[in-house]
């Protein structure tokens, strides 16, 4: 409560042995409309300070048996010491004094003789200035406060999530393997397509339970990658064979292109790119009625400022045949209903779709490209987008993918 401005009368302790000086600061406080506790040395003023902690303390150098550097370093150890202000009077006006002053907790200091207005106006902005630090501290406090409690609320939504999908996909998992077996009987044409539905839709939700179970992980840092070798041709050609029906039946061409010099020989984690690679080109797909879409692989030629860092860290062993770094692009472009300018904003959040419209048309939880984003992050990589509505969209990542030695050694040789 500011002491100004709560309705009640300031309160101040002056403590000199000088009793001039006491009287003087006094009738100077009073008449700007302070109470006065006076004290003659620092004994009193601590056995004063402990009755009734004042608003503002004002203290003398010289005093006996505790000077007044004492007096303030002893004040500061009482009950409400810590932050009250403490206002030096010295007529020694050199460096020394000041910086002892201030190292013994002192706020400010004024210089003896005392001058009635120039005081009352040093004591009136010490007391704001100190209470606006005390409320930005209560701020800061509060702050800290609702930080803890958001990431504590964090925490525990990831490990709900995480444990609640992880007990969803068990009993999934049974039924799929019954719809499996259920597909392998003799069915009627209105049983089979009842269980076809039933495993398409079981092999949904299995994505989206997957999905949270991924990015519970991710959010929570338990997600580790590994590092394996890595035929970039035949991996992408086997990523783009998993959506190659999915394409035709839309009527879509599926197109891949990998840059001459790019390494065919690399070192990441196959999973977790197919994984990226998967839910950029399923959206590409779902999103597109015509045209193409495309993969497409090359090199990011970075100044070697701006060049990515491989996360050794981010991996859970490391191979020890691996040297050289390439920054690698992968590229996804349709020619689908393409995104809105301020939906850009959204993309890759988590639970978020750029248009509520897409989620009721075309369904999703909004996980995909959040997931996305951060695994590509995890690998030291980052990734963008760039759109018009109704013409398409690109989404690149680069990542940052090891050579294997062996493949360096060769090119030395042809060199």
């Amino acid at each position: 409560m500011n002491p100004l401005t709560s309705g009640r009368s300031p309160y101040a302790l002056v403590t000199d042995d000088d009793i001039i000086i006491r009287m003087f600061a006094r009738e100077a406080l009073e008449q700007a409309g302070w109470e006065v506790e006076e004290a003659e040395n620092g004994l009193e003023a601590c056995a004063a300070f402990k009755k009734c902690p004042p608003d503002v303390v004002l203290l003398d150098v010289m005093m006996p048996e505790m000077d007044g550097f004492q007096t303030c370093a002893a004040l500061r150890q009482l009950p409400g010491g810590e932050h009250t202000p403490i206002l030096i009077m010295t007529g020694l006006d050199d460096f020394e004094s000041i910086t002892k002053a201030y190292d013994a907790g002192a706020t400010d200091f004024i210089v003896k003789p005392l001058n009635a207005m120039l005081l009352t106006h040093r004591i009136r902005y010490m007391v704001r200035a100190n209470q606006v630090l005390q409320e930005l501290r209560a701020s800061q406090a509060t702050l800290t406060q609702a930080r803890d409690a958001a990431m504590e609320g964090a925490r525990l939504k990831s490990e709900f999530l995480a444990t609640m999908s992880h007990e969803i996909r068990t009993p999934m998992n049974g039924v799929l393997g019954m719809t499996d077996w259920l597909l392998e009987t003799e069915l009627t044409a209105e049983q089979l397509d009842c269980a076809q539905t039933i495993r398409s839709s079981g092999d949904s939700l299995m994505v989206i339970i997957n999905d949270i179970l991924d990015f519970s992980k991710i959010e929570s840092g338990k997600l580790s990658l590994e590092l394996l070798d890595l035929d970039l041709p035949k991996f992408v050609d086997r990523v783009l064979a998993l959506f190659a029906e999915r394409a035709q039946r839309k009527g879509l061409l599926l197109h891949s292109q990998i840059a001459d010099d790019v390494p065919a020989a690399l070192c990441g984690d196959p999973t977790r790119l197919q994984q990226i690679l998967s839910n950029l080109l399923a959206n590409a797909i779902k999103f597109s009625d015509r045209g193409t879409v495309s993969l497409t692989v090359d090199l990011d030629q970075r100044p070697s400022e701006q060049r990515l860092e491989f996360p050794a860290t981010s991996y859970g062993e490391l191979s020890s045949t691996a040297s050289r770094i390439s920054h690698v692009r992968f590229s996804v472009a349709d020619n689908g209903i393409g995104i809105a300018p301020n939906a850009f904003a959204k993309l890759f959040q988590p639970f978020v779709q750029a248009d509520g419209s897409t989620t009721r048309k075309y369904g999703g939880t909004g996980l995909g490209l959040a997931i996305c984003k951060q695994l590509v992050e995890l690998m030291g990589g980052h990734i963008g987008a760039e759109s018009e509505p109704g013409a398409g969209s690109v989404f690149r990542f680069t990542v940052p993918l090891q050579q294997p030695l062996a493949d360096n050694e060769g090119n030395k040789s042809a060199a």
